[in-house]
């Protein structure tokens, strides 16, 4: 199984985020290798203007700005049991989160890797964007 940062959206996590005062998101598509196609969905908490100015940079087909509470029933049906589709929380907003993750990742191989003789878990780059996650 591969590692996936991020976290999956439960009908309980999406309410602690509206009950922390989150009213604006993000949804999109979300593609990750242990996901089913066209199952996969990506949720990042904004406020108005960083929710915008995300959803403008989306093509038609990959994601919208969704507020709250007129939009609740779109996210809480996809968060239906049964409903086949799942929704992970993105909280990697900052500029810096290639460093972030390089960090991470470096870490979970120090973890997971039995060093040999020669062998470096040291992670030159990572060619990821959370933008350019979708297909």
């Amino acid at each position: 199984m591969l590692y996936n940062p991020f976290e999956q959206v439960t009908k309980n996590s999406f309410r602690e985020l509206v009950e922390s005062g989150y009213a604006d998101f993000v949804l999109q598509r979300f593609e990750w290798p242990d996901v089913k196609e066209k199952t996969g969905f990506l949720l990042t908490p904004y406020d108005k203007e960083g929710a915008d100015q995300h959803a403008h940079q989306l093509g038609a087909k990959e994601g919208r700005a969704l507020q709250l509470p007129q939009d609740a029933d779109k996210i809480e049906s996809l968060l239906e049991t049964g409903s086949g589709y799942r929704i992970f929380l993105n909280r990697i907003k900052e500029e810096n989160w290639d460093k972030r993750m390089l960090k991470l990742y470096e870490k979970i191989l120090s973890i997971t890797c039995v060093p040999r003789p020669g062998f470096s878990a040291k992670i030159q780059s990572i060619s990821y964007s959370p933008w350019n996650m979708v297909g």
